[in-house]
């Protein structure tokens, strides 16, 4: 028997949201999937995001228990003695109590199931093949079922005139059973912009419903023409509205709700955004008028809302719509329809939600714009329209969520911005329509994401930094068994090398993509299994091909289905221009930091209640501030236990208890500079789950002691060429000493670092930083001396970037060799910094000092006809070196890998094929970069 969980009410906590916002997610079963390979049989099977770390498992073949799995272990194994004609079942364990056995499965005879589909039957000019998909449990017994868009091969982009076949979409089952059939009639044309299905459990059920726009002359699953709501006056079901050029710009549009079991109708209203004057739309010929895009979203931060959204190009309009069982009724409506006024024009092909603010509720990722969960606008970065974008938490060390935005229309390039404010955190420009673009973890070595787009060739770290060399720009994908993305391009999966950083093929699939040129899946997302993901491909006419991954990996983690943020992304993905679905968290950082999920089940057996903790308002869990400055007030809510336990505070902050609202509200002044890391568990809560734990810090910044009274410089180093950092020896502005000076890049913790030597140890030197800074504000950069923090230098503005002004702070230095480091602390990153210059005598750049063989053959001076270099190169093992080239007015004008063996042999060839000259170069291999002055002759 079903036991319906339901939420029983809300409780708003203000200036905070939704105290205790526990989503409603599918009772999904164990997923058991076992393939026949080489080694015996491979099974996987589904660890649900209500299980903790007390729930193991017992897997079972042809009834006899060959295996047992702790709470740790990975949920996946490989049974040499299992054979083709074996039958497998598991069983979770809970607290040592063995629960009831999932289904019991087959194995797959390859390591692809063939579903096999019932093609629509074609026209004269055009035959059907399996196009994008949708996914959901639409009976309710723990399964998700395939909601297949079949495409006519005349289907048009809305820029291509011509008149299309009809679109069908069928649902089946993994075995190929057909339940419905839905036939939108000729007045709904086919192609990628024009039918966005949606698919979801609105009524708290057990049962997902399935939405999208109809019209006259569309059938549900019953063969029956819509009838309900606002199509039940319909008379004009046979007639066809298409002009002569194929388009559909007169007769009724709706939007119809059908029951995901049966496809039978259940609720029509007139669609909103309605299509009213053509031309408001950005054309007269109605092809920006039909662009339609589609999502779900936790609108009340409980049950799932339909958004569906008509223009981007120029206007941009949004309707939310609830089912509560028997009425279908707009939430909000908003309409952007003025040119240069907040989302008018920001729009992309794709779009995402997700909680980025904090609040409970899921607010709407447009690209360049948002709007809340409450239909009202939230911010635009500006920079227009977008052909990809890509959502997640893609650089941890920036609070919050993040988007990497790729721009169709110059000079906007690319850009990753906060998700939650708009605030550009890098960018660049760009001369053309830069079409394609991805964001993926694929590099272990860089923390982050890493992203791309067509518009040049360089993998960037999750701060702007060149790694590489790009691949395809297409789909993510979780494949093989650790914790980085692959790369998904039409039948091809692609893999990483962090040595060589260059990607290389790992498998080729057998099958064909969709949608043309973007080779995009049929879909492709965690919907068997484990927590890998699978690939859906198709065979050109009445074959779909469900690809699962047969590679062994030691990590534990619950089915990327019960995140939110990727739940979501699984109902937009067949939305216009597909793109992959992201994680709301960053699995680099490890599956045990992996955040519990706050969800409940719907039409399952009541499992465990997890614990969850839930960040309220809108101050950072990682804050950095001044001493003196308070912190912005937020709170930790909690739900399904008893409190929360919070330690690491700094004294002068604290966690006052709100049990009214359940949460604790931080607050306060900190009364000391240093870094407190506080840690967050729930107390309490159900015996069968662990706690939940979460992490937050404050970094308290001190000024840094400034020295007023006049220096007496005795030692001076050339500043513009730091042993490593985030910017550019630069030219452009005078007045600067030596070669150059360096420009910090304008983004936070861009840094400089030189390393000097000392002969003997010091005491209460002063440093005096010569720097020019021609902007209005003032820069702030914290002072690092051997990992020891001096405070924050304030740098003021001068008249301009030809002045010179100093900043004197007082420190202390080691013998040997010293790492002197400057850290911006905000997004304007730092000022030009040209000399670094000391009160003492003797101090020079560890390059230049004794310890460094005057005789190295790679060191300054030599031959006047072989190319010098300023310093050698020290990185100990040889490996592939990524490489950029700046000249002397601080471009780049080359990036390119070489393999580095010790010395700058390697490096010539590709230099060669620069003017002679003095240039910057940045080597980095591994972890570890330089920056080095390069005379090429």
């Amino acid at each position: 028997m079903k036991k319906f969980m339901v939420c029983a009410g809300l409780t708003l906590a203000m200036g905070f949201g939704l105290a205790n916002a526990t989503r409603q997610m599918e009772a999904l079963d164990r997923g058991l999937v076992a393939v026949k390979t080489g080694n015996g049989v491979f099974l996987s099977w589904r660890v649900l995001g209500t299980d903790g770390n007390a729930t193991g498992f017992n897997l079972y073949r042809d009834g006899a228990k060959i295996a047992s799995f702790d709470g740790k272990a990975a949920s996946n194994y490989t049974d040499a003695q299992g054979t083709a004609a074996s039958k497998y079942y598991v069983r979770p364990v809970v607290n040592g109590v063995e629960k009831s056995s999932d289904k019991t499965v087959s194995v797959w005879g390859e390591q692809k199931l063939t579903v096999n589909l019932d093609r629509p039957a074609g026209g004269s000019d055009y035959t059907y093949s399996p196009n994008d998909i949708a996914v959901g449990d639409v009976d309710g017994d723990g399964e998700y079922e395939l909601i297949l868009k079949w495409d006519p091969s005349n289907s048009k982009d809305n820029s291509q005139k011509g008149k299309t076949g009809n679109v069908y979409v069928d649902c089946y089952k993994f075995s190929g059973k057909k339940l419905w059939r839905i036939d939108l009639g000729v007045n709904i044309r086919a192609g990628a912009h024009y039918t966005q299905i949606l698919v979801g459990d609105y009524d708290s059920d057990g049962k997902a419903e399935v939405a999208m726009k109809t019209a006259p002359g569309t059938k549900d699953g019953s063969g029956k023409y819509i009838s309900k709501g606002a199509a039940a006056g319909e008379t004009n079901h046979t007639k066809d509205y298409r002009n002569s050029n194929g388009y559909v710009l007169s007769g009724n549009e709706y939007l119809t709700l059908f029951n995901g079991e049966t496809g039978v109708e259940m609720a029509t209203v007139n669609f909103n955004p309605a299509r009213g004057t053509v031309s408001s739309w950005g054309d007269s010929y109605g092809n920006r008028v039909d662009r339609f895009l589609a999502t779900n979203a936790y609108l009340d931060g409980q049950k799932p809302s339909m958004v569906f959204q008509r223009g981007y190009y120029t206007r941009m309009a949004i309707a939310a719509y609830d089912w509560d069982g028997k009425t279908l009724s707009q939430r909000w409506y908003y309409n952007a329809a003025t040119k240069g006024s907040e989302c008018y024009g920001q729009g992309n092909h794709n779009l995402s939600a997700g909680d980025v603010d904090g609040d409970g509720f899921d607010e709407i990722i447009e690209g360049a714009c948002a709007i809340d969960h409450n239909g009202k606008f939230m911010y635009s970065t500006g920079k227009g329209h977008g052909d990809a974008i890509h959502f997640g938490d893609l650089d941890p060390d920036h609070e919050g969520l993040e988007v990497w935005e790729v721009h169709e229309e110059k000079p906007y390039g690319y850009d990753l911005h906060d998700a939650r404010t708009g605030a550009i955190l890098w960018s660049a420009t760009s001369d053309a329509d830069n079409g394609r673009g991805l964001a993926a973890d694929v590099d272990s070595t860089s923390r982050g994401y890493e992203m791309w787009s067509t518009a040049n060739g360089n993998v960037y770290s999750a701060k702007g930094q060149v790694l590489g060399s790009r691949y395809s720009v297409n789909f993510r994908i979780y494949w093989d068994g650790d914790l980085q993305d692959e790369l998904l391009d039409g039948n091809k999966i692609s893999k990483w090398n962090y040595s060589s950083k260059k990607f290389g093929d790992l498998v080729t699939l057998t099958g064909n993509s969709c949608n043309s040129t973007k080779a995009t899946p049929n879909f492709s997302g965690d919907i068997l299994g484990d927590w890998r993901e699978e690939v859906i491909l198709h065979d050109g006419a009445s074959k779909l091909y469900v690809y699962t991954t047969t590679i062994p990996t030691t990590h534990r983690l619950y089915t990327l289905a019960h995140d939110p943020i990727y739940r979501l992304g699984m109902s937009w993905q067949n939305t216009a221009y597909n793109q992959p679905p992201h994680l709301g968290f960053w699995l680099g950082a490890g599956v045990d930091k992996a955040p519990t999920p706050d969800i409940m089940l719907v039409g399952g057996e009541v499992g465990p209640r997890i614990p969850a903790i839930q960040k309220q308002g809108a101050g950072s869990s990682f804050q950095t501030i001044m001493l003196g400055d308070a912190i912005t007030e937020y709170a930790f809510g909690y739900s399904n236990c008893d409190g929360l336990t919070i330690t690491g505070l700094p004294a002068g902050v604290t966690a006052v208890l709100d049990a009214a609202n359940s949460r604790y509200v931080i607050s306060g002044t900190p009364e000391k500079a240093g870094v407190y890391n506080i840690s967050i568990t729930t107390k309490g809560g159900s015996t069968e789950v662990d706690a939940a734990t979460r992490d937050a810090s404050i970094t308290v910044l001190a000024e840094a002691k400034i020295e007023n009274a006049a220096v007496k410089v005795l030692s001076s180093i050339e500043a513009g060429i730091p042993t490593d950092g985030v910017g550019v020896c630069e030219t452009t502005n005078g007045g600067f000493v030596d070669t150059c000076y360096f420009n910090f890049d304008n983004v936070v913790t861009s840094y400089g670092i030189w390393n000097l030597y000392s002969g003997s140890p010091q005491e209460n030197v002063t440093l005096v930083l010569r720097y020019a800074h021609g902007k209005t504000d003032t820069r702030k950069m914290e002072l690092f001396v051997n990992e020891t923090s001096y405070g924050v230098a304030t740098f003021p503005p001068t008249p301009d970037w030809t002045t010179w002004d100093s900043v004197a702070i007082k420190i202390s230095l080691d013998k040997g060799v010293n790492v002197l480091k400057l850290q911006s602390v905000s997004e304007q990153g730092g000022p030009n910094i040209d000399q670094l210059e000391f009160d003492i005598a003797g101090i020079v750049l560890a390059a230049d000092s004794s310890i460094v063989d005057s005789d190295d053959e790679e060191g300054e001076g030599g031959d006047e006809n072989t190319d010098a270099i300023d310093a050698p190169l020290h990185f100990g093992a040889a490996g592939m070196a990524q490489i950029q080239v700046f000249n002397l007015v601080g471009n780049r004008v080359a990036t390119f890998s070489a393999e580095y063996t010790g010395d700058i042999s390697s490096l010539r060839q590709h230099m060669n094929a620069l003017p002679n000259g003095i240039y910057m170069v940045r080597v980095k291999v591994g972890n570890r970069a330089q920056m080095i002055r390069y005379n090429l002759r």
